[in-house]
């Protein structure tokens, strides 16, 4: 008679394990998909924003249309493909034009010959082929006014700055780095209705200055101090167009640092890239030395172009 009681206590005990057990696995089971969820969050956050990337796009198309040393952008790639590819297609449709145009003559040639002579009038009314007009546009797009390209691009930094910021304030950006990029970016719209070129591309260069900052909050491909070596090159040949040697010696001070240290951290694979921006940042700072503000472009120009090509590469790897 006793067996019965322990059994039933044996029963209960194994039952009680059994629920134990299963609400540890459903909870183990929430607690793994909770810490999936924020691992994705946290993913999410630390991804560039694409309202970042837009801001920095936006200020390059500024300086590039104002003629100043920029790197191509991803977007304006696209459209010089798209470019080039139109000419070809054009050269086809005109091949094909002026072959339908012979096989025309020889029809009016013919009807001639056969002595009514109306074909042949008719022949003449025809337009002949011309590119004047084409000329006309190539003319109308080379002396279009760049500050009018200027201005859509100009008020949509406002818009994209107004996007980004929630995103900068939820990784705790500097409250001062907010502000100087929103003075600075209201600096440049000041400036940009002066319609100086000097001013304007270094009002620019400044609002890129804190680009770097911002990508710093995030886990970028590549060091975003390769952004601020471009800006230093850029603003060493901005000041030696206005003839201020002075400020374009400490902004080649201030690249040869920020060289210095960002040249340590590349990838062994793209030595020879590095190698040619050293190179570069090396010439640069003989021609500022010697205040030749020719070769200062020339040189300013390949040194920003290789800060392109190692960052390029550098995502690749």
């Amino acid at each position: 008679m006793k067996l019965i009681p322990n059994l039933s206590k044996i029963v209960l005990v194994v039952l009680t394990a059994n629920i134990l057990m299963l609400c540890g696995c459903s909870k183990n089971k929430q607690n793994q998909e909770s810490q999936a969820k924020q691992m994705k969050a946290s993913e999410q956050s630390d991804k560039v924003p694409k309202d970042l990337e837009n801001i920095e796009s936006s200020i390059e198309k500024i300086i590039k249309t104002l003629g100043g040393p920029s790197v191509t952008l991803k977007e304006e790639k696209k459209q010089e493909e798209g470019q080039n590819q139109a000419p070809q297609k054009t050269g086809q449709n005109q091949g094909q034009q002026s072959s339908q145009s012979s096989g025309d003559q020889n029809q009016g040639q013919q009807g001639s010959e056969g002595g009514q002579g109306s074909q042949g009038s008719q022949g003449q009314k025809t337009p002949q082929p011309s590119n004047n007009a084409q000329n006309s546009q190539n003319q109308a797009s080379a002396t279009k006014d760049p500050w009018q390209e200027i201005s859509p691009v100009i008020n949509n930094l406002h818009y994209q700055w107004n996007s980004y910021l929630p995103s900068a304030t939820k990784k705790n950006a500097n409250r001062q780095l907010l502000d100087n990029f929103d003075n600075a970016l209201n600096t440049l719209t000041s400036t940009i209705l002066t319609k100086n070129k000097d001013n304007t591309l270094l009002a620019a260069n400044n609002l890129y200055s804190y680009v770097p900052d911002f990508y710093m909050l995030y886990k970028t491909e590549t060091s975003p101090e390769i952004k601020r070596i471009r800006y230093f090159a850029r603003n060493a040949v901005l000041n030696a167009t206005i003839s201020n040697w002075d400020q374009a010696g400490k902004d080649i001070s201030n690249l040869k640092s920020t060289w210095g240290i960002y040249k340590n951290t590349v990838d062994p694979k793209n030595q020879d890239i590095s190698s040619k921006l050293d190179y570069s940042i090396y010439e640069l700072e003989k021609v500022v030395t010697e205040k030749n503000l020719s070769l200062t472009d020339i040189k300013g120009r390949i040194a920003i172009s290789n800060t392109e090509s190692l960052e390029k590469e550098a995502k690749k790897s």
